[in-house]
């Protein structure tokens, strides 16, 4: 229920619907006016959340409100918690595309850390085959399968942390994640008495939000959507008392 609510708030899903109705109310004559300011309505959202500053300004403030964890911190965890992204199996294609951009970046990042300390142990958490994936894409990078763990059973982020609470205790981990989808993920773990030092990657925004392009693009409103998906997944956290 919770994902089905958040796509309907998403701007890209607004101006779907405003659309839609537009189109159909213009067609019959009684209701012409209402198709009128439905398609203005789906116009001017577009408008505003396609545009760069307004882009960035929405994921800005979620990718650069927490910083990665100092040197000092990354020292002392002995262990690294990937939250899987999105991956698709297809043999046609090789390993390091089945993942997507997010999962990719998340990768990325975990090999960085693991090669600082190659005696880490590495936890891949997602649902279903994507931690599969993620995991054969870090072992074909060089990381030991021994030293990764794949729980492949947690379908969202408040199911990691409930997962994985036993395994973690008290001790410092490194959380990899997107870095719009860090404040969410580092709330979660810290409501599960956990100590996540927190590892952001896949940044899309820069931090001064005016340097950008001011005509709306759909790539934009790709970023809007973004922001306003984990704004909405933030209150729902909050609501069910998860962060």
């Amino acid at each position: 229920m919770d994902t089905i609510l958040k796509s309907l708030v998403l701007p890209s899903t607004l101006i779907a619907l405003s659309a839609v109705c537009g189109i159909v109310l213009l067609g019959i004559r009684s209701t012409r006016q209402w198709g009128i300011a439905f398609s203005l309505n789906a116009l001017v959202v577009y408008m505003v959340f396609a545009c760069g500053p307004v882009a960035f300004l929405l994921l800005g403030h979620l990718e650069y409100q927490i910083e990665p964890a100092g040197s000092l911190a990354r020292k002392d965890a002995r262990t690294i918690v990937i939250l899987a992204a999105y991956a698709e199996a297809d043999d046609r294609i090789p390993l390091s595309s089945r993942v997507n951009a997010p999962a990719a970046f998340r990768l990325l990042e975990t090999l960085r850390l693991f090669r600082s300390n190659p005696q880490s142990t590495v936890i891949v958490s997602g649902g279903g085959s994507v931690p599969v994936i993620m995991r054969d894409v870090l072992i074909s990078s060089g990381i030991p399968d021994r030293q990764i763990v794949v729980d492949d059973d947690s379908y969202s982020t408040v199911e990691s942390a409930r997962h994985l609470a036993a395994r973690l205790g008290t001790a410092p981990f490194l959380l990899v994640t997107s870095a719009g989808h860090m404040p969410r993920a580092m709330g979660v773990f810290l409501k599960g008495g956990m100590t996540p030092c927190p590892a952001p990657t896949h940044y899309v925004t820069k931090e001064n939000w005016l340097a950008i392009q001011y005509v709306p693009s759909p790539q934009h409103l790709g970023y809007s959507d973004l922001a306003v998906g984990e704004y909405a997944a933030l209150l729902w956290y909050r609501l069910k008392g998860w962060i």
